[in-house]
């Protein structure tokens, strides 16, 4: 409970302290400011609250790192064992996710994008928007859309995640097993129909704890971008 406090507050605590410039980068605006930090670094430095945070310079948490950084009016928090690197866009931020768990809150009018294992996640509109991205595993993602929704988009499939709740994302489907004599005309034509073979997995929201287990054995497919289908309806 001491540690997700510790965490949290990395999105809520803004340092008063003076921009540390690297020299050569005064000419360039920084994209953010160290807000807190433990255990932690930027590129191979030990970060400190008050540092300035440059385009493309990478940050970093070890074991029991935590990182929070403030980007405009939007915040950052990279939990224990995280690496990310930022660059600006047109109106905001963009963040390349390699690992560990990101939290974001992103304010109104400010964009926000995280780019994860050739995932891109963006708010759905520019209303204030918070998410905890982490990556579990090579190709998993899980994804807890805390408020307001997500749109998820993977080579050429695409995904709306409502708000309030938590999904699990297989970014290439668990190898199957074939039979002996290769796999038959139905396993060819499903691979064919479904070429990233991409799947998504509703956890459920707090506030529908009760159906959390029933929601983790509902599994579905990523639709391709266009395609009409929505996720199941997890409410109890």
């Amino acid at each position: 409970m001491l540690y997700l406090r510790s965490f949290l507050a990395a999105v809520l605590t803004t340092s008063p302290a003076a921009y540390a410039v690297p020299p050569g980068r005064a000419a360039d605006p920084p994209v953010g400011i160290l807000t807190q930090a433990n255990h932690a670094h930027l590129n191979e430095a030990t970060a400190f609250p008050g540092l300035s945070v440059f385009e493309g310079e990478r940050l970093s948490t070890e074991a029991e790192g935590i990182l929070g950084v403030r980007v405009g009016r939007s915040t950052l928090a990279l939990a224990a064992n995280t690496e990310a690197t930022l660059f600006p866009v047109s109106g905001g931020l963009h963040i390349d996710l390699t690992a560990g768990s990101l939290y974001f809150s992103a304010a109104e009018n400010e964009a926000m994008e995280v780019h994860v294992e050739e995932a891109l996640l963006r708010p759905e509109s520019n209303r204030p928007t918070q998410a905890l991205v982490t990556i579990l595993a090579p190709k998993v993602l899980q994804i807890s859309t805390r408020h307001g929704g997500l749109n998820f988009s993977y080579r050429q499939e695409f995904r709306d995640l409502p708000e309030g709740q938590t999904y699990r994302l297989y970014l290439e489907s668990p190898s199957e097993p074939t039979s002996v004599g290769g796999p038959s005309r139905r396993d060819r034509a499903s691979r064919a129909k479904w070429p990233t073979s991409s799947l998504v997995r509703v956890l459920g929201a707090s506030r529908h704890g009760a159906c959390m287990r029933r929601c983790d054995r509902e599994t579905v497919r990523l639709v391709p971008q266009g395609h009409k289908d929505k996720l199941p309806n997890v409410a109890g």
